[in-house]
């Protein structure tokens, strides 16, 4: 029996009625849910309860809780001025055919603390952040072509699913790769408007980007790699896109989905690297479901109502709905410069932890991350773009995966995670403890 065939065989007599319910779930639902994102074989567990860290499953298995939501849970699971916030507006109401207070009070925060945003609209996933920010510089530009970097995850809509997680040996060359659709559906022509380039190489990011100037309304990326496993961009990067976008007058946009919690400003604030256009989702509403998007007053304006025929359209049931800014608001207060150096402190620490580890049992793996952000890398290789990300172990990624699942730890399935303002030290030491102990079982050390 392989070690992975072992760590399968513990879960799945670990977790009966999660396998039950991934039964039944799935005579309704394709796989079992309604998000691929966490699916993993043989089932995934059925969460019936949240605290702080803690997460309890159908089985009544508790684990430590590594993933918040795909990042999202910040100050981690039911804070009290969270829920406190939630209760108080369900008493009020939960959805208006009209704008309500708490969102004035949100936009607010967002445009104080992000260097890059004179105004926001808000919206209700980051794939709805990404679309309209593609739209507003496509609207501002007058051109249709988007440069993004290859293993660039931009939310599910056709004109940024293209080169995602692409085959190697289909994706042409590493300093100019081609475009490749992520899976049918896609509308062939999606290709043709999307150049790819790069990640975390700026002299052949320039070359693509200056062979199709003419052409293109806008490059997007992410400050912090979440696809590819939190993989930080290099400041000279970041640095180099503003320069030649700037040059060039094409729209510069950041994906903050994710790296927003980097800082109270985002990672732009971070990096100290301002772009046109942000992209939000995740942290910024609480745990509710929520984007937004957001820039410079001379793109925004084109979402203006007051402006007649020239307005780009923009609606949307949930948008800006009140609980969700409920929350929003209730969690941006609570992340003061205090907390989000605290937050980087223990991403840092654990990081080193598992670096020690690394090292101490010759295990052929890394680390890599930054601020909160970390993720597990089952390569020997230094990983700093998709190219490296390729090189990737897939059964070792999935055997240590169902390994911290069977020791009480929940990372994603492609075992990234982050810590939460509630983490504690002991919990990245049992994180670190745990994953020794699979680690020796699959043969290391």
């Amino acid at each position: 029996m392989t070690a992975l065939d072992a760590e399968l065989a513990a879960y799945a007599a670990a977790n009966p009625k999660s396998k039950a319910l991934h039964e039944r779930a799935s005579r309704f639902m394709p796989g079992g849910d309604t998000r691929n994102s966490i699916f993993w074989n043989p089932f995934p567990v059925y969460i019936t309860h949240a605290d702080g860290t803690q997460l309890t499953d159908a089985d009544g298995n508790v684990r430590t809780d590594f993933v918040n939501n795909m990042t999202t849970l910040i100050m981690g699971h039911r804070h009290p001025d969270v829920m406190r916030a939630l209760h108080e507006q369900v008493d009020h109401g939960i959805s208006y055919p009209a704008p309500s207070p708490p969102v004035i009070r949100w936009a607010e925060i967002l445009c104080e603390r992000v260097p890059s945003v004179d105004k926001i609209r808000f919206v209700n996933s980051g794939t709805e952040a990404t679309l309209n920010a593609i739209r507003a510089a496509r609207a501002f530009t007058g051109k249709t072509l988007i440069a993004k970097c290859e293993g660039a995850y931009h939310g599910n809509h056709d004109a940024i699913q293209i080169s995602v997680t692409p085959p190697v040996s289909e994706a042409g060359d590493a300093e100019r790769p081609d475009p490749v659709i992520m899976f049918p559906g896609i509308n062939p022509a999606a290709a043709d408007d999307v150049v790819i380039m790069p990640y975390n190489n700026i002299e052949a990011a320039e070359r693509v980007i200056r062979s199709r100037a003419g052409e293109l309304a806008a490059v997007i990326v992410e400050p912090i790699n979440g696809q590819c496993g939190m993989v930080p961009a290099k400041p000279e990067f970041l640095q180099g896109l503003r320069d030649l976008t700037s040059e060039l007058r094409i729209p510069l946009i950041f994906d903050e989905v994710i790296s927003f919690r980097a800082a109270s400003g985002g990672a732009q604030e971070w990096y100290g690297v301002t772009p046109d256009l942000t992209c939000f989702g995740k942290v910024i509403g609480g745990g509710m479901p929520v984007g937004a998007f957001g820039g410079k007053e001379e793109i925004m304006s084109l979402w203006d109502p007051n402006h007649g025929p020239g307005q780009v359209q923009h609606a949307g049931t949930f948008n800006g709905n009140p609980m969700t800014a409920a929350a929003g608001v209730a969690t941006l207060e609570l992340l003061t410069p205090e907390v989000y150096r605290e937050l980087e402190r223990k991403g840092d620490l654990l990081r080193q932890k598992i670096r020690d580890l690394i090292a101490e049992l010759e295990a052929p793996m890394g680390v890599t991350g930054a601020t909160s952000l970390f993720a597990l890398q089952f390569t020997t290789e230094p990983v700093t773009d998709y190219r490296s990300y390729a090189t990737n172990d897939k059964v070792m990624l999935q055997t240590v995966f169902t390994g911290l699942l069977n020791e009480g730890i929940l990372m994603s399935n492609r075992c990234a995670g982050n810590v939460s303002a509630v983490h504690t030290d002991e919990e990245i030491d049992e994180f670190v403890d745990a994953l020794r102990r699979v680690l020796v079982r699959a043969g290391y050390g």
